[in-house]
């Protein structure tokens, strides 16, 4: 089964919204682009509530009309209108748009969540969307819409997914199946979010010590072995050795974090890293040969011993 959406709205018209419309907008893009069978021209609709409350409230309505996508501040009837529904609320805003447009969705439209949610989250706003008869889509965004716009990368899961994401693909996108399962491609980002967030602040504090001490290119010139492996396999590799090693680098955080305070750097994550590789140390899972795990056995002993709240 194809997809050919006449009318697409977007909810939520900030910097996710706006970079999706421009490309959908564009020469060449989804709306100008007649396909077989076209008879009648396709529309862009946009709700933002935000619209002209404030100074962006106002500036987003003025980008709505220059790319003439008809706005308004509020869920209507025009909704019923669209094929395919673009969530790109804020996160914490994703149920409140769910349930707001639920009423007025025309059964069997596609209702894409690009907000970043949990996978319960993404769970609970599919709820009124599949009992209002919408056929909800979880989507987790792996890039950025003001570098890449309509071309951030995008997971998408959830039953039948194949015909949307040739649809996404064909109009601009860069779309990819990850599962029939919906909250999957959500919870892959919250997970990925673990790894790059804590790299976003580890090199804060990493490099402003570096920095202060006048060996930033140094340390920085000193990745070879993450370049020469991947990042994925680099972290699969300290997940294993982990296991064997994690009493030696528990003392070595010690001295990491003397070396932070020494140049007057706050040691927060540091010390975080410190107390985690404590905890594999009290839990003594160390092998007596010495012999690296395989990744599947070092997780599943991780699991068992030393990392709690299951």
């Amino acid at each position: 089964m194809s997809l050919s959406p006449r009318v697409i709205a977007l909810l939520g018209f900030g910097e996710a919204g706006s970079a999706i419309a421009r490309g959908l907008a564009a020469e060449g893009g989804w709306r100008g682009t007649p396909r077989p069978g076209d008879n009648a021209p396709r529309r862009i609709i946009a709700i933002d509530t935000a619209l002209d409350r404030d100074a962006r409230g106002t500036a987003l309505g003025k980008e709505a009309r220059r790319l003439d996508i008809a706005i308004e501040g509020r869920y209507t009837a025009a909704l019923g209108d669209a094929d395919l529904v673009i969530c790109a609320v804020q996160g914490e805003h994703a149920l409140e748009a769910a349930r707001s447009a639920a009423p007025f969705l025309k059964r069997g439209a596609h209702y894409l969540d690009l907000c970043t949610v949990t996978g319960a989250m993404s769970d609970a706003d599919r709820a009124p969307i599949e009992e209002a008869g919408g056929r909800y889509i979880d989507i987790a965004v792996m890039g950025g819409f003001f570098k890449q716009g309509i071309k951030a990368p995008m997971l998408v899961a959830g039953e039948d997914v194949e015909p949307v994401v040739a649809w996404m693909n064909a109009s601009g996108f860069e779309a990819t199946v990850l599962g029939p399962r919906p909250g999957s491609a959500s919870s892959v980002k919250m997970i990925r979010s673990v790894l790059i967030k804590g790299v976003e602040a580890l090199g804060v504090e990493a490099y402003v010590t570096a920095e202060r001490q006048g060996i930033l290119k140094e340390v920085m010139g000193c990745m070879g072995d993450v370049d020469a492996i991947g990042f994925a396999n680099f972290v699969a590799m300290l997940v294993q050795t982990h296991i064997v090693h994690a009493h030696r680098r528990w003392e070595e955080m010690g001295l990491v974090g003397q070396t932070l305070r020494e140049t007057g750097v706050e040691p927060l994550m540091t010390e975080v890293i410190e107390r985690s590789h404590r905890r594999t140390v009290d839990a003594a899972i160390a092998p007596s040969d010495g012999a690296v795990p395989p990744l599947d056995e070092a997780l599943k002993v991780l699991s068992e011993k030393v990392v709690r709240g299951r």
